[in-house]
Protein backbone atom coordinates (compact mmCIF):
# COMPACT_ATOMS: atom_id res chain seq x y z
CA UNK A 1 0.00 0.00 0.00
CA UNK A 2 1.13 3.47 -0.68
CA UNK A 3 1.33 6.87 1.13
CA UNK A 4 -1.16 8.45 -1.32
CA UNK A 5 -3.39 5.02 -1.03
CA UNK A 6 -3.19 6.07 3.07
CA UNK A 7 -3.38 9.60 2.71
CA UNK A 8 -6.64 9.12 0.25
CA UNK A 9 -8.48 6.48 2.77
CA UNK A 10 -8.09 8.58 5.54
CA UNK A 11 -9.37 11.61 4.25
CA UNK A 12 -12.27 9.94 2.99
CA UNK A 13 -13.31 7.87 6.15
CA UNK A 14 -12.63 11.68 7.96
CA UNK A 15 -14.72 13.25 5.57
CA UNK A 16 -17.53 10.52 5.74
CA UNK A 17 -17.78 10.55 9.58
CA UNK A 18 -17.15 13.97 10.59
CA UNK A 19 -20.59 14.41 8.93
CA UNK A 20 -22.08 11.89 11.51
CA UNK A 21 -22.66 13.56 14.38
CA UNK A 22 -24.28 10.38 15.92
CA UNK A 23 -21.26 8.28 15.34
CA UNK A 24 -18.29 8.23 17.52
CA UNK A 25 -14.84 8.63 15.03
CA UNK A 26 -11.37 8.75 16.71
CA UNK A 27 -7.98 8.88 15.56
CA UNK A 28 -5.08 7.81 17.09
CA UNK A 29 -1.17 7.02 16.28
CA UNK A 30 1.28 4.50 17.87
CA UNK A 31 5.14 5.74 17.11
CA UNK A 32 7.89 3.28 18.43
CA UNK A 33 11.94 3.81 17.48
CA UNK A 34 14.35 2.10 19.39
CA UNK A 35 18.28 1.54 19.05
CA UNK A 36 19.52 -1.50 19.96
CA UNK A 37 23.21 -2.53 20.90
CA UNK A 38 23.66 -6.36 20.24
CA UNK A 39 27.02 -7.82 21.56
CA UNK A 40 25.81 -10.95 21.62
CA UNK A 41 21.89 -10.28 21.44
CA UNK A 42 19.83 -13.58 19.46
CA UNK A 43 23.06 -15.21 18.94
CA UNK A 44 26.66 -15.56 20.56
CA UNK A 45 29.28 -13.86 19.10
CA UNK A 46 32.99 -15.17 18.79
CA UNK A 47 35.87 -12.99 19.29
CA UNK A 48 36.39 -12.06 16.01
CA UNK A 49 33.04 -10.55 15.13
CA UNK A 50 32.05 -6.65 16.08
CA UNK A 51 28.53 -5.39 17.74
CA UNK A 52 25.81 -3.99 15.77
CA UNK A 53 24.08 -0.76 16.38
CA UNK A 54 20.45 -1.07 14.57
CA UNK A 55 17.89 1.62 14.56
CA UNK A 56 13.93 0.40 13.85
CA UNK A 57 11.17 2.49 13.71
CA UNK A 58 7.06 1.80 13.60
CA UNK A 59 4.53 4.15 12.69
CA UNK A 60 0.81 3.21 13.43
CA UNK A 61 -2.30 5.26 12.32
CA UNK A 62 -5.49 3.71 13.66
CA UNK A 63 -8.96 4.68 13.26
CA UNK A 64 -12.37 3.41 14.71
CA UNK A 65 -15.60 4.22 14.23
CA UNK A 66 -18.77 3.12 16.33
CA UNK A 67 -21.92 3.60 15.52
CA UNK A 68 -25.31 1.68 17.04
CA UNK A 69 -24.44 -1.86 17.27
CA UNK A 70 -21.69 -1.46 14.48
CA UNK A 71 -17.70 -1.27 14.99
CA UNK A 72 -15.19 -0.56 12.70
CA UNK A 73 -11.36 -0.47 12.94
CA UNK A 74 -8.50 -0.28 10.33
CA UNK A 75 -4.57 0.09 11.58
CA UNK A 76 -1.99 1.26 9.46
CA UNK A 77 1.89 0.47 9.97
CA UNK A 78 4.96 1.26 8.46
CA UNK A 79 8.09 -0.53 9.92
CA UNK A 80 11.58 -0.40 8.80
CA UNK A 81 15.30 -0.33 10.05
CA UNK A 82 17.00 3.06 9.51
CA UNK A 83 18.70 3.13 6.27
CA UNK A 84 17.44 -0.07 4.80
CA UNK A 85 15.97 1.52 1.79
CA UNK A 86 18.04 3.02 -1.14
CA UNK A 87 18.15 6.92 -1.62
CA UNK A 88 14.36 8.17 -2.61
CA UNK A 89 13.71 5.07 -3.41
CA UNK A 90 10.11 5.16 -4.11
CA UNK A 91 9.06 1.92 -1.73
CA UNK A 92 5.63 0.76 -0.84
CA UNK A 93 5.80 -0.60 2.75
CA UNK A 94 2.85 0.25 4.75
CA UNK A 95 0.57 -2.73 5.28
CA UNK A 96 -2.74 -3.16 7.09
CA UNK A 97 -2.05 -4.49 10.91
CA UNK A 98 -6.22 -4.88 11.69
CA UNK A 99 -8.97 -4.18 9.27
CA UNK A 100 -12.03 -5.53 11.04
CA UNK A 101 -15.76 -5.00 11.47
CA UNK A 102 -17.34 -6.11 15.00
CA UNK A 103 -21.30 -6.52 15.14
CA UNK A 104 -23.39 -6.85 18.15
CA UNK A 105 -26.06 -9.42 17.53
CA UNK A 106 -29.10 -7.26 19.34
CA UNK A 107 -29.14 -4.03 20.91
CA UNK A 108 -28.62 -5.87 24.04
CA UNK A 109 -27.47 -8.80 22.83
CA UNK A 110 -23.78 -9.95 24.70
CA UNK A 111 -22.75 -11.76 21.10
CA UNK A 112 -20.62 -10.25 18.68
CA UNK A 113 -19.22 -11.27 15.40
CA UNK A 114 -16.21 -9.84 14.48
CA UNK A 115 -14.81 -10.44 10.91
CA UNK A 116 -10.91 -9.30 8.86
CA UNK A 117 -7.80 -8.83 9.78
CA UNK A 118 -7.26 -8.72 13.71
CA UNK A 119 -4.77 -9.32 17.00
CA UNK A 120 -5.68 -12.50 19.02
CA UNK A 121 -4.55 -12.19 22.59
CA UNK A 122 -5.52 -14.69 24.98
CA UNK A 123 -4.76 -14.50 28.66
CA UNK A 124 -1.37 -13.39 29.20
CA UNK A 125 -0.26 -14.51 25.51
CA UNK A 126 1.56 -17.18 26.20
CA UNK A 127 -0.27 -19.11 23.23
CA UNK A 128 -1.85 -16.00 21.61
CA UNK A 129 -0.01 -12.91 21.63
CA UNK A 130 0.58 -9.91 19.85
CA UNK A 131 4.48 -10.50 19.56
CA UNK A 132 4.60 -6.86 20.29
CA UNK A 133 8.34 -6.61 20.68
CA UNK A 134 8.69 -7.91 16.66
CA UNK A 135 7.92 -4.26 14.74
CA UNK A 136 5.26 -6.03 12.40
CA UNK A 137 3.32 -7.83 15.28
CA UNK A 138 0.98 -10.63 14.58
CA UNK A 139 -2.39 -10.66 12.86
CA UNK A 140 -5.01 -13.04 11.29
CA UNK A 141 -7.47 -12.81 8.95
CA UNK A 142 -10.18 -14.55 10.62
CA UNK A 143 -13.97 -15.28 11.51
CA UNK A 144 -14.35 -14.21 15.87
CA UNK A 145 -17.81 -14.96 17.68
CA UNK A 146 -17.50 -13.25 20.94
CA UNK A 147 -19.52 -13.40 24.23
CA UNK A 148 -19.22 -10.81 26.74
CA UNK A 149 -20.69 -11.65 29.85
CA UNK A 150 -20.52 -10.55 33.48
CA UNK A 151 -18.12 -13.40 34.34
CA UNK A 152 -18.33 -15.71 31.77
CA UNK A 153 -15.97 -14.35 28.85
CA UNK A 154 -16.07 -16.34 25.22
CA UNK A 155 -13.69 -16.29 22.10
CA UNK A 156 -14.72 -18.89 19.10
CA UNK A 157 -12.56 -17.96 15.74
CA UNK A 158 -11.82 -19.52 12.68
CA UNK A 159 -9.48 -18.99 9.94
CA UNK A 160 -8.64 -20.40 6.31
CA UNK A 161 -5.82 -19.32 4.04
CA UNK A 162 -5.05 -19.01 0.27
CA UNK A 163 -2.18 -17.11 -1.13
CA UNK A 164 -3.75 -16.65 -4.33
CA UNK A 165 -7.56 -16.33 -5.79
CA UNK A 166 -7.63 -20.08 -6.44
CA UNK A 167 -9.66 -22.06 -9.23
CA UNK A 168 -9.07 -25.45 -8.10
CA UNK A 169 -6.97 -26.61 -5.29
CA UNK A 170 -3.53 -25.92 -5.08
CA UNK A 171 -0.28 -25.38 -2.76
CA UNK A 172 -0.26 -22.58 -0.27
CA UNK A 173 3.51 -21.54 -0.12
CA UNK A 174 3.16 -18.76 2.55
CA UNK A 175 4.81 -19.79 5.55
CA UNK A 176 1.52 -19.69 7.62
CA UNK A 177 -1.22 -22.20 8.38
CA UNK A 178 -3.62 -23.35 6.27
CA UNK A 179 -6.48 -23.23 8.74
CA UNK A 180 -6.37 -22.66 12.54
CA UNK A 181 -9.43 -22.80 14.97
CA UNK A 182 -9.58 -21.49 18.42
CA UNK A 183 -12.01 -21.93 21.55
CA UNK A 184 -11.55 -19.74 24.32
CA UNK A 185 -13.66 -19.46 27.60
CA UNK A 186 -12.54 -17.62 30.55
CA UNK A 187 -14.43 -17.13 34.11
CA UNK A 188 -13.69 -14.63 36.60
CA UNK A 189 -14.90 -16.02 40.21
CA UNK A 190 -14.34 -12.47 41.40
CA UNK A 191 -12.43 -9.37 41.46
CA UNK A 192 -9.23 -11.38 42.44
CA UNK A 193 -9.39 -15.07 40.35
CA UNK A 194 -9.99 -16.23 36.93
CA UNK A 195 -9.58 -18.76 34.69
CA UNK A 196 -9.11 -20.01 31.13
CA UNK A 197 -9.66 -22.85 28.89
CA UNK A 198 -7.88 -22.87 25.53
CA UNK A 199 -8.74 -25.23 22.74
CA UNK A 200 -6.81 -24.80 19.55
CA UNK A 201 -6.06 -26.70 16.22
CA UNK A 202 -4.06 -25.24 13.52
CA UNK A 203 -3.17 -27.05 10.06
CA UNK A 204 -0.37 -27.05 7.80
CA UNK A 205 0.46 -28.14 4.03
CA UNK A 206 2.55 -31.09 3.77
CA UNK A 207 5.16 -29.11 1.90
CA UNK A 208 5.70 -32.11 -0.11
CA UNK A 209 1.45 -33.17 -0.95
CA UNK A 210 -0.26 -30.01 -0.90
CA UNK A 211 -3.22 -32.53 -0.60
CA UNK A 212 -2.41 -33.48 2.69
CA UNK A 213 -2.72 -31.21 6.17
CA UNK A 214 -0.76 -32.09 9.34
CA UNK A 215 -3.03 -31.18 12.16
CA UNK A 216 -1.70 -29.64 15.66
CA UNK A 217 -4.09 -29.59 18.59
CA UNK A 218 -3.15 -27.69 21.75
CA UNK A 219 -5.10 -28.13 24.92
CA UNK A 220 -4.63 -26.05 28.12
CA UNK A 221 -5.86 -24.03 31.33
CA UNK A 222 -4.43 -20.67 32.74
CA UNK A 223 -5.23 -19.32 36.10
CA UNK A 224 -4.55 -15.74 37.40
CA UNK A 225 -4.98 -14.04 40.97
CA UNK A 226 -4.65 -10.35 41.14
CA UNK A 227 -3.31 -8.63 43.96
CA UNK A 228 -6.46 -6.94 45.62
CA UNK A 229 -5.72 -6.46 49.08
CA UNK A 230 -3.35 -9.48 49.52
CA UNK A 231 0.46 -9.00 49.08
CA UNK A 232 -0.19 -12.32 46.75
CA UNK A 233 -0.23 -12.65 42.90
CA UNK A 234 -0.07 -15.56 40.32
CA UNK A 235 0.22 -16.65 36.98
CA UNK A 236 -0.15 -20.07 35.91
CA UNK A 237 -0.75 -22.31 32.75
CA UNK A 238 -0.64 -25.81 31.66
CA UNK A 239 -0.78 -26.74 27.43
CA UNK A 240 -0.73 -30.18 26.04
CA UNK A 241 0.00 -30.43 22.53
CA UNK A 242 -1.03 -33.06 20.44
CA UNK A 243 -2.08 -34.62 16.63
CA UNK A 244 0.77 -34.54 13.87
CA UNK A 245 3.40 -31.60 13.67
CA UNK A 246 4.07 -30.00 10.51
CA UNK A 247 6.95 -32.31 10.41
CA UNK A 248 4.67 -35.26 9.89
CA UNK A 249 5.78 -36.66 13.46
CA UNK A 250 2.83 -37.76 16.14
CA UNK A 251 3.15 -34.98 18.64
CA UNK A 252 3.00 -35.46 22.40
CA UNK A 253 4.20 -32.42 23.93
CA UNK A 254 3.41 -29.53 26.86
CA UNK A 255 4.55 -26.28 28.64
CA UNK A 256 3.96 -24.96 32.53
CA UNK A 257 4.50 -22.12 33.86
CA UNK A 258 4.36 -21.00 37.45
CA UNK A 259 4.61 -17.40 38.23
CA UNK A 260 3.81 -16.31 41.57
CA UNK A 261 4.22 -12.68 42.65
CA UNK A 262 4.45 -10.92 46.41
CA UNK A 263 4.94 -7.78 47.25
CA UNK A 264 7.29 -7.37 49.47
CA UNK A 265 7.01 -3.50 50.45
CA UNK A 266 4.76 -1.15 48.77
CA UNK A 267 6.66 -0.06 45.87
CA UNK A 268 8.65 -3.21 45.48
CA UNK A 269 7.08 -6.36 43.93
CA UNK A 270 9.11 -9.41 43.56
CA UNK A 271 7.99 -13.03 41.01
CA UNK A 272 9.83 -15.83 40.31
CA UNK A 273 9.13 -19.02 38.98
CA UNK A 274 9.39 -21.69 36.02
CA UNK A 275 8.69 -21.75 32.77
CA UNK A 276 8.78 -25.29 31.37
CA UNK A 277 8.83 -26.41 27.62
CA UNK A 278 9.01 -30.48 27.06
CA UNK A 279 11.54 -31.50 24.53
CA UNK A 280 12.51 -34.35 22.81
CA UNK A 281 15.48 -37.27 24.23
CA UNK A 282 18.44 -38.29 22.57
CA UNK A 283 17.39 -42.06 23.89
CA UNK A 284 13.64 -41.93 23.42
CA UNK A 285 12.66 -44.82 21.72
CA UNK A 286 8.80 -43.73 21.50
CA UNK A 287 8.60 -42.20 18.07
CA UNK A 288 6.70 -39.46 19.01
CA UNK A 289 7.64 -35.23 18.68
CA UNK A 290 7.88 -33.99 22.45
CA UNK A 291 9.29 -30.35 21.22
CA UNK A 292 6.31 -27.80 22.24
CA UNK A 293 5.66 -25.47 20.41
CA UNK A 294 4.02 -22.08 21.60
CA UNK A 295 2.18 -21.04 18.29
CA UNK A 296 2.14 -17.20 18.71
CA UNK A 297 3.23 -16.86 22.00
CA UNK A 298 4.63 -13.26 23.20
CA UNK A 299 8.67 -14.28 23.83
CA UNK A 300 10.42 -11.18 24.54
CA UNK A 301 8.96 -10.15 27.82
CA UNK A 302 8.80 -13.81 28.96
CA UNK A 303 12.45 -15.31 27.89
CA UNK A 304 14.88 -13.19 28.15
CA UNK A 305 15.51 -9.49 26.50
CA UNK A 306 18.70 -10.86 24.47
CA UNK A 307 16.00 -13.62 22.09
CA UNK A 308 17.98 -16.92 22.52
CA UNK A 309 14.52 -18.26 22.40
CA UNK A 310 12.27 -16.53 20.23
CA UNK A 311 10.75 -19.33 18.80
CA UNK A 312 12.01 -22.05 21.52
CA UNK A 313 11.02 -25.13 19.65
CA UNK A 314 13.34 -24.39 16.97
CA UNK A 315 16.16 -22.12 19.05
CA UNK A 316 16.63 -24.62 21.38
CA UNK A 317 16.80 -27.32 18.28
CA UNK A 318 13.80 -29.35 19.48
CA UNK A 319 15.33 -30.31 23.19
CA UNK A 320 12.58 -28.36 25.05
CA UNK A 321 13.78 -25.37 27.21
CA UNK A 322 13.30 -24.93 31.31
CA UNK A 323 13.94 -20.89 32.68
CA UNK A 324 13.98 -20.65 36.41
CA UNK A 325 12.95 -16.49 36.50
CA UNK A 326 13.32 -14.56 39.99
CA UNK A 327 12.37 -10.73 39.15
CA UNK A 328 12.22 -8.08 40.89
CA UNK A 329 9.70 -4.48 40.00
CA UNK A 330 10.53 -1.02 41.81
CA UNK A 331 8.02 1.72 41.27
CA UNK A 332 10.32 4.51 42.07
CA UNK A 333 6.58 7.02 41.27
CA UNK A 334 3.66 6.55 38.97
CA UNK A 335 5.88 7.50 36.17
CA UNK A 336 9.24 5.78 37.01
CA UNK A 337 9.88 2.39 37.41
CA UNK A 338 13.11 -0.17 37.11
CA UNK A 339 12.89 -4.04 36.50
CA UNK A 340 15.60 -6.37 37.78
CA UNK A 341 15.63 -10.21 36.09
CA UNK A 342 17.71 -12.76 36.34
CA UNK A 343 16.87 -16.16 33.86
CA UNK A 344 18.68 -19.29 34.46
CA UNK A 345 18.57 -21.43 30.91
CA UNK A 346 18.93 -25.17 30.91
CA UNK A 347 17.04 -27.76 27.75
CA UNK A 348 14.13 -29.80 29.35
CA UNK A 349 15.09 -33.00 26.95
CA UNK A 350 18.57 -33.55 25.40
CA UNK A 351 20.06 -33.62 21.59
CA UNK A 352 23.97 -34.34 20.45
CA UNK A 353 26.23 -31.88 19.26
CA UNK A 354 25.87 -32.19 15.40
CA UNK A 355 28.95 -30.19 14.85
CA UNK A 356 31.46 -32.96 16.27
CA UNK A 357 30.02 -36.04 15.39
CA UNK A 358 33.33 -37.66 15.59
CA UNK A 359 33.30 -36.80 19.17
CA UNK A 360 29.88 -36.79 20.34
CA UNK A 361 28.24 -34.17 22.91
CA UNK A 362 25.13 -34.32 24.41
CA UNK A 363 23.98 -31.55 25.80
CA UNK A 364 21.23 -31.89 28.70
CA UNK A 365 21.72 -29.62 31.36
CA UNK A 366 22.42 -25.90 32.09
CA UNK A 367 22.99 -23.80 29.14
CA UNK A 368 23.38 -20.25 30.83
CA UNK A 369 22.15 -16.94 33.46
CA UNK A 370 20.72 -14.13 31.71
CA UNK A 371 20.64 -10.79 33.69
CA UNK A 372 18.29 -8.16 32.45
CA UNK A 373 17.98 -4.32 33.97
CA UNK A 374 15.27 -1.98 32.35
CA UNK A 375 14.45 1.72 33.32
CA UNK A 376 11.15 3.04 32.22
CA UNK A 377 9.99 6.56 32.40
CA UNK A 378 7.07 8.77 31.53
CA UNK A 379 8.06 12.02 30.46
CA UNK A 380 4.65 13.14 29.39
CA UNK A 381 0.60 11.56 29.25
CA UNK A 382 1.51 9.69 26.24
CA UNK A 383 5.14 8.84 26.14
CA UNK A 384 7.49 6.87 27.26
CA UNK A 385 11.44 6.06 27.28
CA UNK A 386 12.59 2.90 28.00
CA UNK A 387 16.68 2.25 28.44
CA UNK A 388 17.79 -1.26 29.30
CA UNK A 389 20.89 -3.76 29.69
CA UNK A 390 21.09 -7.50 29.19
CA UNK A 391 24.32 -9.79 29.90
CA UNK A 392 24.18 -13.51 29.01
CA UNK A 393 26.83 -15.64 31.19
CA UNK A 394 26.47 -18.57 28.41
CA UNK A 395 28.14 -21.98 29.14
CA UNK A 396 29.83 -23.89 26.47
CA UNK A 397 26.69 -26.09 25.86
CA UNK A 398 25.18 -22.47 24.86
CA UNK A 399 27.34 -22.74 21.95
CA UNK A 400 25.81 -26.25 20.57
CA UNK A 401 22.37 -24.24 20.07
CA UNK A 402 23.71 -20.45 19.37
CA UNK A 403 27.00 -20.87 17.91
CA UNK A 404 29.91 -18.26 18.99
CA UNK A 405 32.16 -18.23 21.86
CA UNK A 406 30.38 -19.07 25.39
CA UNK A 407 34.08 -17.39 27.07
CA UNK A 408 33.36 -14.16 25.15
CA UNK A 409 31.21 -11.23 26.65
CA UNK A 410 27.83 -11.24 25.48
CA UNK A 411 25.92 -8.28 25.55
CA UNK A 412 23.06 -6.27 24.68
CA UNK A 413 21.76 -2.73 25.17
CA UNK A 414 18.44 -0.68 23.80
CA UNK A 415 17.06 2.74 24.42
CA UNK A 416 12.93 3.20 22.88
CA UNK A 417 11.06 5.99 22.95
CA UNK A 418 7.26 5.40 22.50
CA UNK A 419 4.50 7.93 21.93
CA UNK A 420 0.60 7.07 21.61
CA UNK A 421 -1.04 10.10 20.82
CA UNK A 422 -4.62 10.78 20.36
CA UNK A 423 -5.33 12.69 17.07
CA UNK A 424 -8.79 13.52 16.74
CA UNK A 425 -11.83 12.17 18.61
CA UNK A 426 -15.57 12.98 17.70
CA UNK A 427 -18.22 11.17 20.61
CA UNK A 428 -22.07 10.85 20.20
CA UNK A 429 -23.94 13.81 21.15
Amino acid sequence: MSYKSLLLSSSLILFLLSSNVQAQFSVNANFRARGEFRDGARELLSKDQDAAFVVSQRTRLLTNYKKDRIELQMSFQNARIWGVEADRANTGNINLSEGWLRYQLGDSSKFYVKTGRQHLVLDDGRIYGMRNWNDIAVSHDMLLLEYVGDQLYMKLAGAYNNDSYDTYKQAYETNFYKYMGVLWLNYALNKQWQGSFLQSVDGRENPDDHTETHTRFTSGVYFQKDRGESAFALKSSFYYQYGVHPNGSTVSAYMLSILPAITVAEKLTTTFGVNYFSGNEVDDTSGKYKAFNKLFGDAHRYYGYMDYFLNIEEDAKGAGLRELRFEVDYQFNPKTSLEIVATNFAVAGSLIDETSPTVPYMVDGNLGTEVDVQFTHQLGEKVSLTVAYARMFAKDEMEVLKGGDASRRQQWANIMLVATPSLFNSKSK
